[in-house]
Formats: C-alpha cells, sequence, structure tokens
C-alpha cells in the first residue's frame, strides 16, 4: 500500500505517519525539557527532593464491631502519594519502607512476624504470573508467647531488572510498572503481613496494594534546542538544527489537506525521541502546495497514541488516542511554502514506555486522515 492510500484509510485502521515510535519517561526532569519558545511552570513539575507526601496506615482489628474496635496488627508506610487514602507510591529507587505494629492485650503464640513484596502479572485468562518475591522476617520466635506492643521496621529496595522464564529461556526485563488494561492484562506490586502462630492455629495476614512506576531520564536536547531553551529562544527548524530533529519521510496527499491540490508532508519530530511526562513533544511540518494555497490549521490532524501489545495464546494490540497536537505558522511561512510549529503534550498522567513479558507500551506520533475526508 503505497502512502497516499493509507492517508485515506478509516480512522480505525489508519496506518501511521510514519509507523515510528517514541519512548517517554516519568518525569524527572532537568533544564533540557521545557517547551520551545518558554519553560513550564515550576509549579508543575515534582521537586526531586519531596519524596514523602503522605502516610498510610493499615489495621487488623478486634472488638465487638460496634465501634470500639481496637487494632492489633498495623501496617505503616509513608509514600510520594498525593493522599493517604490512594495507594502508596514509589518511584524508581525510592525505599519501600515501613514499620509493623504489635498491640497484644494478653499473650499469644505468634511464632513469625514476616512482610513480603511481590509483583505478579495477571492475563485475561487469570493466569497469575510472579516475578518478584522479597521477604524479610521481622522477628521469630519457636516457642513461648507474646505480650505489650511491638514496633517492627522493615525496608525493600527494588532491583533494576528482574529473570522471568520464557519458554525454559530466562529473559532480563526492566522492573515494569504497575499496569492494568480493564479484562487484558494487570501487573501488580503488594505488600504482605503475615502473623504466623504455629502448628493447628490460624495465621493472620494484612495486605495493600502499592504502586510501583520507574523513574528514568530524558535524553539531552541537541546543543541548538537546548541552547534556545536555555535562552527563552524560538527552536531552530531542521534546516538549520539537523542533529535536532527526526525527518520522517515525505507524504505526498491529493485533495485532501487542500481541495483539488496536491501537497507534499514533511513533518519533523524533536530528537532525542525521548520525552519527560508533562512536557511538550516540538514538532515542525512544511508543506509544498502544487500551487498557491492555504490550510485550515485544524484540518491537520497529528496525535500521541499509546499502543498495547500483549503476547500469548491470545495476543492483541490496542492503540489509544491521548493527546492531539497544535500548530501555528510559523516565520517565512506562506501560500507556496507553508511552514508550521506545532507541539502535543506528553501528559503527566502517562504511564512510561516499558516493555516486560506479558506486554508493551509504546507511544508514537500518528497524521490521522484530515477534516477533508
Amino acid at each position: 500500500m503505497d502512502s497516499q492510500a493509507s492517508l485515506f484509510q478509516p480512522y480505525e485502521s489508519v496506518r501511521r505517519f510514519p509507523d515510528h515510535e517514541a519512548p517517554f519517561v516519568f518525569p524527572k526532569i532537568d533544564a533540557s525539557t521545557p517547551s520551545h519558545g518558554h519553560f513550564p511552570s515550576s509549579m508543575s513539575l515534582p521537586s526531586p527532593t519531596s519524596f514523602i507526601r503522605s502516610h498510610h496506615r493499615y489495621c487488623l482489628t478486634v472488638g465487638n464491631g460496634k465501634g470500639h474496635d481496637r487494632p492489633w496488627l498495623s501496617l505503616l508506610m509513608s509514600s510520594r502519594s498525593p493522599k493517604s487514602e490512594h495507594l502508596p507510591l514509589f518511584m524508581g529507587k525510592d525505599a519501600i519502607s515501613g514499620t509493623v505494629e504489635l498491640d497484644l492485650t494478653k499473650p499469644e503464640a505468634i511464632r513469625e512476624v514476616k512482610v513480603k513484596l511481590t509483583g505478579e502479572t495477571t492475563h485475561h485468562t487469570q493466569e497469575t504470573t510472579p516475578f518478584l518475591e522479597l521477604s524479610q522476617t521481622l522477628t521469630r520466635q519457636p516457642s513461648g508467647k507474646l505480650t505489650g506492643k511491638f514496633s517492627l521496621p522493615f525496608s525493600f529496595v527494588l532491583p533494576d531488572d528482574v529473570t522471568v522464564d520464557e519458554s525454559n529461556w530466562a529473559m532480563v526485563y526492566p522492573l515494569p510498572p504497575k499496569f492494568q488494561e480493564k479484562g487484558i492484562i494487570y501487573i501488580d506490586y503488594k505488600i504482605v503481613v503475615t502473623v504466623r502462630r504455629g502448628l493447628f492455629a490460624v495465621d493472620n495476614s494484612l495486605m495493600t496494594h502499592i504502586v510501583y512506576i520507574p523513574e528514568t531520564k530524558a535524553e539531552r536536547p541537541s546543543a541548538l534546542r537546548e541552547q534556545a531553551y536555555l535562552e527563552g529562544k524560538p527552536l531552530a527548524p531542521p534546516s538549520l538544527d539537523p542533529a535536532g530533529w527526526k525527518l520522517l519521510p515525505p507524504l505526498e496527499v491529493v485533495d485532501t489537506l487542500v481541495p483539488n491540490v496536491t501537497v507534499t508532508a514533511h513533518l519533523s519530530i524533536a530528537h532525542p525521541l525521548s520525552f519527560a511526562l508533562g512536557t511538550p513533544i516540538p514538532l515542525y511540518f512544511y508543506l509544498h502546495p502544487a500551487q498557491p494555497a492555504r490550510i485550515e490549521l485544524d484540518a491537520i490532524d497529528v496525535r500521541l497514541v499509546r499502543t498495547l501489545v500483549t503476547r500469548g495464546v491470545t495476543g492483541s494490540v490496542r492503540k489509544l488516542d491521548v493527546a492531539r497536537a497544535v500548530f501555528w505558522p510559523a516565520p517565512c511561512s506562506s501560500p507556496h511554502k507553508i511552514k508550521l510549529w506545532g507541539e502535543v503534550i506528553a501528559g503527566r498522567r502517562l504511564l512510561p514506555s516499558f516493555d516486560f513479558t506479558k506486554c508493551s507500551v509504546r507511544y508514537s506520533i500518528v497524521l490521522y486522515p484530515s477534516a477533508f475526508i
């Protein structure tokens, strides 16, 4: 299928222009990542030192259920989560730490208190596969009974990579983020506290899910683009800064952007192709019509698209539009040579790109059929 025909495919099956992936990272932002021509507000960016924002408490209680219940087993944690009622949130190399508290008003035969951090994937077939298990024994006694109050700290440091068995091959993957696509795939992390009481006694467990997000850093832009950011000046176009742009193959469209006129379109994306979440992705669009023409900017439909690929017996590919680009005229634009600046925002709530054993998430810049179709 040629590039012209592909532009006229239905929305659901349109080919990317071009089929190009642009990876993203969770916000760890330096001066190299603001929008072209201006800096993002410092109020919108997370402070690298403001790690702890919320305290979380989970309990098992004893009582009659009439408002006088007393917690006897508590799990206390602190995290980056914006609210204590949200799940604990950790990023990158954060220590996942906390305290287990026991409040025993009468002697109880407790043999062991253990805390475990696990990661697992669940496919839509309900098959669950563990990929991570870290555990710590906080206290252990072979006999006797405990009474009184106890505070037992713990701390986990997550590994950078995990090894997963795939068809008898040991595959190494970077630790993935917590992720779910309802009815398709789940990647889940949880903390479980287990109080073991010994033979013929019922053990007790206290559990909470947690959110883990890998933290990486966007690559530095080209020297000219970085200089423009620092000096608050407009970016240099691809013709003046070839190292700062990824030029995509030209596409010729007829009777689409301009009725009855052939237009050669050149779309460029800022390079390197990695960007911090919450920051703009700069674009440059050069349109060369066969005859002088004016183009409605709203007719140009360029979007950031998330692609989820699941692997297995019933693998699938799902695409989701997550943002639409905006364009405005560049200096020296004319009806003969139409030059446009543009940008699309990599939203702060997006999940970073990742590749794991049963699924992957990637992002692409896609040119859809225009409003003329």
